[in-house]
């Protein structure tokens, strides 16, 4: 019995000593800032900014559309707002989108525990459910977890009406141009029902997402990095 005890002891013991994980190391800095010139369906919009910045042990990644030129011209306005825990899955989430001809759609979703979603419609309407699946990623948060796991099997994105699993599939590798030249890339695609995403990232350390594109609700965007600040 005694020895029993004295067991327990060293093992709770130990247990108080190991230390907590720590976060996946990843292959940017805290304020890195992304700047892209997007498109819409082949009209160009203006610059995009993507960032990431600290939050608490996870990140928040911000991206926003310069709402100025012939974005401000067309109507279109667009901002994203994902805060995630330390392995990159979303925990809060908004998309602020507005499309020329259609409206503004709105998008709040929080995955604590389970994912809930508010959704409200571009005719005001507003729509919520709810999954199970906490696992999840978002508009921003894919391009970063991919960053630092290039080899994601099954993806789940907050969407609507319901979330959108599918597979990861690698394209490869090819070399594509760039503002500073051709530049060796990976890419990446997920094509599942209401989401597509195709990203094409630099096949060094830094692995930025040099060009993306996404389409089916995302609007069929297109970006292409033109500059980088590492932190601000």
């Amino acid at each position: 019995m005694k020895k029993a005890a004295v067991a327990l002891l060293l093992l709770t013991g130990a247990l108080a000593r190991a230390p907590v994980e720590s976060p996946p190391r990843v292959p940017w800095h805290d304020g890195e800032q992304l700047v892209y010139r997007l498109s819409w369906k082949g009209i160009p919009l203006g610059k995009q900014t993507l960032s990431a910045h600290h939050w608490g042990r996870g990140w928040h990644f911000s991206s926003r559309l310069e709402n100025r030129g012939l974005a401000r011209l067309a109507g279109f306005a667009m901002r994203v707002e994902s805060y995630t825990r330390a392995d990159h899955f979303t925990r809060h989430f908004l998309r602020d989108l507005t499309i020329p001809g259609e409206g503004r759609r709105l998008l709040t979703a929080s995955a604590t525990g389970a994912t809930q979603v508010h959704f409200v419609w571009t005719d005001g309407n507003v729509h919520e459910f709810a999954c199970s699946q906490s696992d999840v990623l978002d508009d921003a948060a894919v391009l970063y977890y991919v960053r630092v796991h290039p080899d994601a099997a099954e993806l789940w994105l907050i969407n609507f009406p319901d979330l959108v699993s599918g597979p990861l599939r690698s394209l490869g590798r090819r070399k594509i141009k760039t503002v500073s030249g051709w530049r060796a890339t990976e890419g990446y695609l997920f094509d599942a029902e209401g989401a597509s995403m195709e990203v094409w990232y630099g096949a060094d350390a830094k692995r930025w997402p040099l060009r993306m594109v996404f389409g089916h609700q995302w609007g069929g965007f297109e970006a292409e990095l033109v500059a980088v600040d590492p932190a601000r």
